[in-house]
């Protein structure tokens, strides 16, 4: 166990059985496990049907998982989730306990790869308030992820369930992703859009994307948005909206 890779294992069997439970996968599609560690995941997948597929980072844990699920059909891989491409024929479910450090980067990573069918990460609770976050309550992550997935809040773990015990408790989501192409330019606009959330929208737009207030407050107008409204209020539907008027500046 490592700190260094933000390794922190879940030792609650009745808490490994409930998310393999509100995972809902059907147990014949195959699986992808990221960050396994000692398995206490991987015990309760099983009795799936489905090739399993191990990825992990830690060098170290290979030859352990090796010995532990060798001549089952469980294949372990050596890799980092950050930047792993799935080469699969059919479609797959992904789960994993993800380090804190790179959860964002390792959920971006998949939630844009075709051969997706759904992913159930367990990340840091504030993470994954921010991407099931109602409107109100909107940031870049949670209009980026539900644009481009189906999100649930699915449970909430406390921290003395790991070990070593993190500082603050996780949260258990699941994504289905969309049937929605990948716009950088789109994503590019809302991660301008916020750049400063705590300002009005029409000030944090005008700085962030570097256009005039007049352009600004034209986009919000023709969609009938308060100039004195916060990013974090506005709905997936209504950034969709700002962005196509954006688009037609030919800013």
């Amino acid at each position: 166990m490592k700190k260094s890779l933000g390794q922190n294992f879940l030792r609650n069997k009745d808490i490994t059985k409930k998310i393999v439970q509100l995972a809902d996968f059907c147990t014949s599609i195959d699986i992808l496990e990221i960050g396994p560690g000692d398995g206490a995941l991987t015990d309760e997948l099983l009795s799936f049907s489905g090739k399993i597929t191990l990825l992990e980072y830690d060098k170290d844990l290979i030859k352990p998982l090796n010995n532990k699920y060798g001549g089952s059909n469980v294949e372990i891989i050596q890799g980092d989730a950050r930047n792993f491409i799935i080469d699969v024929d059919n479609k797959i479910n992904i789960i994993g306990n993800l380090p804190y450090y790179a959860s964002n980067i390792i959920i971006r990573n998949f939630m844009f790869q075709n051969k997706v069918n759904s992913m159930v990460f367990t990340v840091q609770k504030e993470v994954g308030e921010m991407i099931v976050a109602n409107d109100g309550k909107k940031s870049f992550l949670s209009v980026l992820m539900q644009t481009y997935c189906d999100v649930k809040e699915l449970m909430i773990i406390k921290n003395v369930e790991f070990y070593p015990i993190p500082k603050v408790d996780s949260m258990t989501i699941k994504l289905i992703p969309k049937s929605i192409n990948k716009d950088d330019d789109y994503i590019n606009f809302i991660r301008g859009s916020f750049s400063n959330p705590r300002k009005k929208i029409s000030n944090s737009i005008s700085m962030g994307l570097n256009i005039s207030n007049d352009q600004t407050n034209l986009i919000l107008d023709s969609n009938k948005i308060d100039q004195n409204l916060r990013p974090q209020h506005l709905s997936l539907n209504q950034w969709e909206n700002l962005y196509k008027s954006y688009k037609k500046l030919n800013v």
